[in-house]
């Protein structure tokens, strides 16, 4: 089946140093076919692959990776067992759904205190916060778009940053809203790798010898639910892109505009898919520069793409950051995505700052 990909990936590596001006090209609508959308990604990317797959379920249908990621709304909400701090004006978590006044979370809450998280509730939030009652926009995709979704969660036994069993509360609440989780989630945590998006060049945690785990083809294989076989990757097949015309302007404070959004993206199309229907691979990260390309573990998802007619392409932060304007964002103007919190209440719904920017980039690729 053709699908398309959204890749949120963990890694970035600049190669470019040509003029900034040279060669920056205009999304235009792809032979996509719309009914295939898929997520990936690792660690803060791996958090905005699960969100984007969610908020958007109804334009990303077909399943996601999520690579050591935390729950959709995690880090903002309050569980039973949670231990609350004081607020201030430099907390990481400006926003906490559920905390008295004057109080908040700990950092890093789901990923550091897994045992925390109440899975239970975790499917409240996407099911009530946008009903027809709250008359929201851009908010969530009805969930029932999840129903056949694929899942691919990988959670690393020797991960420090997102500690077992963090992946695990993903896999649960996607158990909770697919229609046969046996089936459709595969959870793999069996392996002994430190925090990464394992590729065959990989070392188990304390080695040196690659492990030979291919972490993106074991995502794509079971996302896609078929076999496939990894060839070359050809520079001459990318091109980096405009971001800005995607951006909001108005009112101020909703301005993209210092929001750590980056100006150009990135994007890879096999020649087949100039004129032939294609999967396609959107990856969200961290993409310092003028010159944003595809390095580390997203070198080894675009390895599939010329053979299985796929189209990467990587939407990026890293951009400007307002410091003045949001305060308490540490870590998205470290060229992280918001998966924190950190810039708006609405920050995991298309409303987002970052969501409803790629959001755009998705639905002009697909739909024009």
């Amino acid at each position: 089946m053709l699908s398309v990909v959204i890749l949120a990936a963990f890694f970035f590596v600049a190669t470019f140093a040509q003029d900034p001006n040279v060669g920056v090209i205009s999304l235009s609508k792809l032979n996509i076919l719309p009914e295939d959308v898929m997520t990936a990604g690792c660690s803060h990317a791996g958090d905005f692959a699960h969100q984007f797959h969610v908020a958007y379920s109804e334009l990303v249908n077909r399943g996601s990776c999520v690579f050591s990621g935390q729950p959709y709304h995690c880090a903002v909400t309050k569980f039973t067992r949670d231990e609350l701090v004081t607020q201030t004006d430099e907390s990481s978590v400006p926003r906490c759904d559920g905390c008295p006044p004057g109080k908040t979370l700990i950092y890093d809450h789901c990923k550091n205190h897994p045992q925390f998280v109440d899975v239970g509730a975790l499917p409240d939030y996407i099911r009530r916060s946008c009903d027809d009652h709250n008359q929201q926009t851009d908010c969530i995709d009805d969930p029932s778009n999840l129903f056949d979704a694929r899942i691919f969660a990988f959670q690393p036994t020797e991960d420090r940053c997102y500690i077992p069993p963090a992946v695990a509360n993903v896999e649960a609440l996607y158990g909770q809203l697919v229609r046969s989780p046996g089936k459709q989630i595969k959870y793999v945590e069996e392996f002994p790798f430190a925090h990464t998006l394992p590729t065959n060049d990989t070392a188990f945690w304390n080695d040196t010898e690659p492990a030979g785990y291919d972490g993106p083809g074991e995502c794509l294989r079971h996302v896609f639910d078929e076999d496939m076989f990894a060839g070359k990757f050809h520079p001459r097949n990318v091109h980096i892109f405009d971001q800005t015309e995607f951006f909001v302007t108005s009112p101020p404070d909703l301005a993209s505009n210092g929001t750590g959004l980056n100006t150009r993206g990135t994007i890879y199309i096999p020649s087949d898919c100039e004129t032939e229907r294609c999967r396609m691979l959107i990856i969200a990260s961290g993409c310092g520069g003028p010159f944003p390309t595809f390095g580390g573990a997203d070198i080894d998802f675009i390895k599939y793409a010329d053979g299985n007619r796929i189209v990467v392409v990587k939407p990026c932060v890293g951009g400007y950051f307002d410091a003045e304007r949001f305060p308490n964002a540490a870590e998205v103007s470290r060229g992280l995505l918001d998966v924190y919190g950190q810039l708006s209440d609405d920050y995991a719904w298309q409303s987002g700052f970052h969501m409803k920017v790629f959001g755009r980039i998705i639905k002009r690729l697909v739909h024009g």
